[in-house]
């Protein structure tokens, strides 16, 4: 039981410290010019191949139970908050204007998660 509860940790951490260092690295280490290869790296190849790999684990390990597809919002809500922390944010502070948040991003996450639990769970019914 001990070990189930850290992996299931891990499994969090892990997704939230790679968020966050998507965060740190636009922030600190990037400049106008680097915007394109920024999204396409981050928004656009390691968020979701994150948000994949860890929906499929959640998914073949049958972490919380039924409550997994809850996830599917959690990754969508951390996918969309990705892209308002980044360009969202600093196009607020460029214009001085608060601009919402692209909710159509949610969706993505969410459908990138829902089919990794999913294939995630028929993995683990096939084993």
């Amino acid at each position: 039981m001990e070990h189930n509860i850290r992996n299931k940790i891990i499994i969090i951490l892990s997704y939230l410290l790679i968020w966050a260092l998507a965060m740190i690295v636009f922030w600190f280490f990037t400049s106008g010019s680097d915007a394109m290869s920024y999204s396409l790296m981050y928004l656009w190849i390691i968020l979701p191949v994150t948000t994949f790999v860890e929906s499929v684990l959640i998914g073949k390990n049958d972490f919380f139970g039924k409550g997994k597809w809850g996830f599917t919002l959690f990754f969508g809500l951390m996918y969309m908050l990705a892209e308002y922390g980044t360009f969202k944010m600093a196009n607020n502070i460029a214009v001085n204007k608060i601009n919402a948040p692209d909710f159509g991003m949610i969706v993505a996450g969410v459908i990138i998660s829902a089919i990794g639990i999913l294939l995630g769970s028929l993995w683990k019914k096939k084993h």
